[in-house]
């Protein structure tokens, strides 16, 4: 009797062992994993949080059947340049344009389809920009690689747009002047 009870307190023991064990795993993971990705937050909290914070807005509006949005999470947004510059220079926001969730735009509730709808979103992938007041910039449709992408992010975050420059002249600079260390195309 003793060792059945001996058995089952030490099987016991290696459960709890094993459970902390995993679940030790899981936190250790979960900050770097956050960190090492685009800090993505919800529309309503996200506007709410450039306002406060004056950063820059990037709404990501995808859908879950585009292969070009797909394409954009696998490629783009994990490339280390531009998780950086969206995590330090931006306040990044995803919105499922057929997705019912709950956002609140100006003061008013409404879906995240209602939402795209009202950005005149048709067609995906569909970035739009805002600044740090919530005013909008622009839109960019459609797929950009990294290597594309990373002068937009640069203009924005930059100022260059508020300045009333234009994006084609803010690249012609920035290839005859590139930034120390990098080279122009």
């Amino acid at each position: 009797m003793r060792t059945r009870n001996a058995v089952a307190v030490a099987a016991a023991f290696l459960l709890l062992l094993t459970a902390s064990a995993c679940s030790k795993k899981v936190d250790e993971k979960t900050p770097s994993a956050k960190a090492a990705g685009i800090a993505w937050m919800g529309y309503t909290e996200g506007m709410e949080k450039s306002r406060s914070t004056g950063k820059p807005v990037m709404v990501d509006f995808f859908t879950t059947w585009c292969k070009y949005c797909v394409l954009l999470e696998d490629t783009t947004y994990k490339d280390p340049g531009i998780i950086s510059t969206l995590n330090d220079n931006f306040i990044a926001i995803k919105v499922n344009a057929e997705g019912s969730a709950e956002v609140v735009e100006k003061g008013k509730k409404m879906t995240e389809r209602d939402l795209a709808a009202s950005y005149k979103v048709t067609g995906f992938p569909t970035i739009w920009f805002f600044d740090g007041k919530g005013a909008p910039i622009g839109p960019l449709p459609g797929y950009n690689s990294a290597a594309d992408f990373k002068p937009v992010l640069d203009y924005i975050s930059g100022g260059a747009y508020s300045k009333g420059v234009k994006f084609a002249d803010y690249l012609k600079e920035v290839q005859k002047n590139p930034a120390p260390g990098k080279t122009a195309k």
